[in-house]
């Protein structure tokens, strides 16, 4: 009897994964991101083009469809108390609520390509450009009250640590704290600066380059300091700080990474490698304890790696994945496809 070929075992795992699927919709349009509301069973879908969904996380069922929000969506986020949700566009910066209504922040037609929130929701910055808007919550809004021009080059992302903004751009890091808007401490590399992530306790900056690298900047940063690793055949886009920051979780092509921070910087040490082998990786989720990477070919590993650095289980949809979402409890995995196809995998192991 001949063994069951790599094909047959690849169609078997997707029927399985379509069984096993809580429930599937499909919202023909590219699937962004996925923000869930844990408080209430809600989830934000926001597409990339015109269309914005809060959807009820239990069965799928759409509660509210904002429908020709902008022509080209770039990024969300979610307001933490009251759960509003935040989006930069081509045409400008908006603010859509759970009651269904829309409200316009900046109304401006360019693109405003990156967003983040202050951990209590009081300030927001967006970026256009090389232009970067500061706003503050004020009598139940927004309002803009800054706007730096001093970029020499186009801000590539934004990021927020208990009090304090990351912005970066071609050749260096910018920190403003929340305190003083005017002023900024500076993190120089002579190079483009991608994806930007912080330990949670602060020690450390990491930044994506555009060689394929990572570099750091330990906080706060005394001269020559700074550090990377480096070799990677293609560019890093997810960086993931874990287990109070003694971890730092990456997608490395078909792989995902684990570097070990627990004493500093892992000098002379290797990573520990989960090998997927499907298809590169486009979407990581890990707090901590359960790992999950999916592929852009619509496989989804599992990985608990206190036990094993092997896959637990493995899921799959007929469609490229574009994003994956986790929520609060590690109990459900929402997942998107360039396509529109949303599935919902319950997490039992």
């Amino acid at each position: 009897m001949m063994e069951p070929n790599t094909d047959q075992i690849l169609k078997l795992l997707m029927r399985e994964s379509e069984d096993n699927s809580n429930w599937n919709i499909d919202l023909d349009c590219f699937i962004l991101k996925i923000i869930p509301i844990s408080s209430l069973e809600l989830i934000w879908v926001i597409s990339s083009e015109e269309h914005v969904f809060l959807v009820d996380s239990r069965n799928g069922k759409i509660i509210n469809k904002f429908q020709n929000v902008a022509e080209l969506i770039f990024s969300g986020v979610i307001h933490p108390i009251s759960n509003d949700l935040l989006i930069s566009t081509s045409n400008g910066v908006f603010l859509l609520n759970t009651q269904g209504n829309i409200i316009n922040l900046v109304n401006e037609a360019d693109w405003f390509e990156h967003i983040c929130i202050s951990s209590d929701g009081n300030v927001l910055f967006t970026a256009k450009g090389k232009t970067l808007y500061i706003f503050e919550q004020k009598n139940n809004g927004y309002e803009l009250i800054s706007k730096d021009t001093s970029f020499n080059s186009t801000i590539s992302d934004i990021i927020f640590n208990i009090d304090s903004f990351l912005v970066s751009n071609y050749g260096s890091v910018r920190e403003y704290k929340t305190t003083n808007f005017n002023d900024y401490n500076l993190f120089e590399w002579k190079t483009s600066l991608l994806t930007l992530s912080w330990s949670s306790n602060k020690k450390y900056i990491a930044a994506g380059t555009q060689e394929n690298n990572i570099h750091f900047w330990p906080y706060p940063f005394e001269n020559d300091t700074d550090f990377q690793i480096s070799g990677y055949p293609t560019k890093i886009t997810e960086i993931i700080w874990a287990n109070n920051s003694t971890e730092l979780v990456i997608n490395c092509l078909d792989d995902v990474q684990i570097w070990d921070f627990s004493n500093g910087p892992p000098t002379g040490k290797q990573p520990l490698t989960f090998k997927c082998g499907l298809g590169k990786i486009t979407s990581i989720e890990y707090n901590g304890s359960l790992l999950v990477a999916a592929s852009e070919k619509g496989y989804i590993f599992y990985f608990k790696p206190s036990d094993s650095e092997k896959f637990v289980q493995m899921h799959s949809i007929n469609d490229e994945i574009s994003c994956i979402s986790m929520n609060k409890t590690e109990s459900q995995l929402y997942v998107g496809s360039k396509s529109g196809l949303i599935s919902n995998f319950e997490i039992d192991f």
